[in-house]
Formats: structure tokens, sequence, C-alpha cells
């Protein structure tokens, strides 16, 4: 019914794209929320009949941007060429090392539409996250919750060197670790730490330092998810 509706509008409106996506997008079902209901939930706990939004994790460009945005490094030049975010050496066998890579380049801070994609060679930490394979058409993207993901996000070196980035920016900003715990929650979650989050982030970053402080809340549920 839905879709014979839109159809039968999108007629009468002049066959125009742009006013269908525009009346789409700012549907009170296209920009509700995904928090909870519990009487709602009771009815239709599988949420078929779209009472709240579906949670959506991090897809892997926005992900990669937003640690690059975080740590003070993102490029916003718009245009130009891509880049190659990997090692490349012009042999017979021509090689494509992501390892090597230089965290810090210029290339690196690029935003990932940029990216130069090695159809053959694909970047492990985009494809862990199910960045689309580039050989094939991919109308609707896999979303997949994986050991490997929580792994990449934790220790690839492109996520521990922004994280030390995003540190020195909020030492910068505050002196003390309760004032960078602070403005790390305002910047990564959009809001203040509870009591007991702030006492327990501040003596963990005391302990183990800020920049694994940042990792831990980059690889939190609330940052990851889209709610």
């Amino acid at each position: 019914e839905l879709l014979d509706w839109l159809a039968c509008w999108f007629l009468d409106n002049g066959e125009s794209l742009k006013k269908l996506h525009r009346l789409m997008v700012t549907s009170a079902t296209y920009r509700q929320s995904s928090q909870n209901d519990p009487a709602f939930a009771r009815i239709d706990g599988d949420n078929r009949f779209l009472w709240r939004m579906n949670r959506q994790r991090l897809d892997a460009e926005s992900f990669r941007d937003t640690l690059l945005l975080l740590s003070g490094k993102l490029d916003l030049t718009a245009g130009g060429p891509s880049v190659r975010q990997f090692f490349f050496k012009d042999d017979h066998s021509p090689t494509y090392d992501y390892t090597r890579f230089d965290a810090d380049s210029p290339a690196a801070c690029r935003r990932s539409v940029y990216r130069f994609i090695v159809r053959s060679v694909p970047d492990p930490f985009m494809e862990a996250l199910d960045c689309p394979d580039a050989n094939m058409l991919t109308p609707k993207r896999n979303v997949t919750l994986t050991a490997l993901q929580a792994l990449s996000t934790l220790n690839d070196p492109f996520v521990l060197r922004q994280c030390e980035h995003f540190a020195e920016r909020l030492k910068a900003a505050g002196s003390t670790a309760n004032n960078q715990v602070q403005m790390a929650f305002r910047l990564t979650l959009n809001r203040e730490p509870t009591t007991g989050e702030l006492r327990l982030m501040s003596d963990y970053a005391r302990k183990h330092g800020l920049a694994n402080a940042c990792r831990v809340l980059l690889n939190s549920s609330e940052f990851v998810f889209v709610d």
C-alpha cells in the first residue's frame, strides 16, 4: 500500500525524484530514533511495523573518517585525484602493502571517498568493517558483527595512531584527567559522562594513558552504533 501511494504521489508531483526524496527523508518514520518503548515492544518486538528506527552500525568509511575528525587530522579538501593509502612498489608483480603505509602522511588524512581501491588487494581494515567488494555491484551492503571487527578497531595501527592524536588534542584542551575525559565524551558521544563514567574513565586514563582511554570510547557501542 505504501509503495502504491508513493507511486501515485510521484506521478501527481511532476515525477520529481528530488521531491520524492525530500518527502521520504522528512517523514516522521524516517526521522525517528531507535529509543525503545516497552508498550510497542510487547506488540511488535521485531519492529516489523517500524515504530522505531533500527540501530545502525557506522559503515567502514564513516568510522574511518570520524576517527580522523576526532583526531583533528581530517583533510576536508574537496575534489582532486584519489590517494594511495598503502605502500606501493612497482615491480614485475606490483606490491600493495597496507601495513607499511605511513598513517601520518597527507594521503592518510583524506576522506575515504578519495581512497584508491585496489580490487585484487582490498584494505584489510576496511574489509573487516564490511566495506563493499569493488569487484561487485552492491545495491545493499552486508552488515555483520564479528570478533575480527572488534580486533581491528582495537588494534589496527591506523586506529592506534588516531587515538594518540586524539589524546594530544584532549591534553591541549584540558589540564586534568577529569577535564580531558569530559571533553572526550562530548566529542565522541555528544553528551556529558555520568559521575561513575567520569570516575572510571579518569582512573583508567591515569593508569593506562589517555590514548588507551580514547580507544575504549571509540570502541563503545554508543559510538559505533547510530541511534
